[in-house]
């Protein structure tokens, strides 16, 4: 085993064993992290050595009303010699109305990345985000019974703002570590004072790690765990396990520290596409409640092939 390889089984392994302390936080989450690995990482842009587009939609607490919607879209792609380049566009609603969702919000950001060789299977990358962030929030979709309240009279605000994040990204074949603050916004002082928008300027940090085991001719096993820290905010902890049959299809589980368990799953539909499901749901008592968060995910990906001929599975 490489020194990476140990590095990586000790981070997975420090997760683990501090997962019991860990809460919650209030972000964007999405349960196939590691197949949605740029929204969260610039320097992911290109890691895959050919072009790549995925998009991912996570209904969050189908069954409770106004919960939150998230959809992630995502294309990168080598550019030339050592650099990559990818877009990523988010978006995510919360809250319902008649007519309307009262808050939303929307990131749209360009990255470039640089991939290091550090020996024959393994790489260094460092990424840049460049973008822009909008928020909006719009009581005046409210119908109300009484029009002229003034409690609901010039409540509507939409502010946007640049943005900015980094990345690292050291990863192999079957493994890797990740390091990355996604999004940095700008909100001018006068605007965050007045209209309570800071949290938006709160930085967001993410550590990952992950490797794949071969169990047999026909098994593998892929741990992988992403810890999730914002200033003022309990951290919160994703542990996910994969099982994967003959590198076409995958069955897993996970558990995030703030409550929630459930199932995913991967498909590869051809050599172009893959699909992804998951369901999860809290555990008692909030699962009376909030019980059946779905994500669906669709990838497309050229095929990587080493010297032109061999297709390569990628793992993360």
């Amino acid at each position: 085993m490489n020194m990476f390889s140990k590095y990586t089984l000790v981070l997975i392994g420090l997760t683990f064993m501090g997962s019991a302390g860990l809460q919650a936080q209030q972000e964007q989450m999405y349960t196939h992290y590691d197949f949605n690995s740029m929204a969260l990482n610039p320097a992911y842009a290109g890691s895959k050595r050919t072009l790549v587009a995925t998009g991912l939609s996570r209904v969050q607490w189908a069954n409770y009303p106004g919960a939150p919607r998230y959809q992630n879209f995502g294309i990168h792609s080598p550019l030339v010699g050592d650099f990559a380049v990818g877009l990523n566009v988010q978006s995510g609603t919360i809250g319902k109305f008649e007519v309307a969702s009262p808050v939303s919000e929307t990131h749209i950001g360009a990255n470039l990345a640089y991939h290091k060789q550090l020996d024959k299977d393994l790489r260094l990358a460092v990424g840049l985000r460049l973008g822009a962030y909008n928020y909006k929030f719009q009581l005046s979709q409210l119908r109300l019974n009484n029009p002229t309240d003034v409690a609901f009279q010039n409540n509507d605000y939409s502010i946007t703002a640049p943005m900015t994040g980094f990345g690292i990204y050291l990863y192999s074949s079957k493994a890797f570590a990740a390091f990355s603050a996604p999004r940095m916004v700008f909100i001018p002082q006068d605007v965050r004072q007045n209209q309570n928008v800071a949290y938006a300027a709160e930085l967001h940090y993410y550590l990952s790690g992950g490797m794949v085991f071969d169990m047999n001719d026909r098994v593998k096993l892929k741990p992988t765990t992403q810890i999730k820290i914002v200033n003022g905010v309990p951290v919160q902890a994703d542990l996910n396990l994969h099982a994967i049959f003959d590198d076409v299809f995958s069955l897993g589980a996970f558990y995030r520290t703030q409550g929630d368990i459930g199932l995913m799953s991967m498909v590869q539909l051809n050599d172009q596409f893959n699909f992804v499901y998951s369901y999860d749901s809290k555990l008692s008592p909030l699962n009376e409640y909030v019980r059946g968060s779905h994500e669906f995910g669709l990838q497309f990906m050229i095929p990587y092939t080493s010297n032109h001929r061999v297709p390569v599975p990628r793992y993360f």
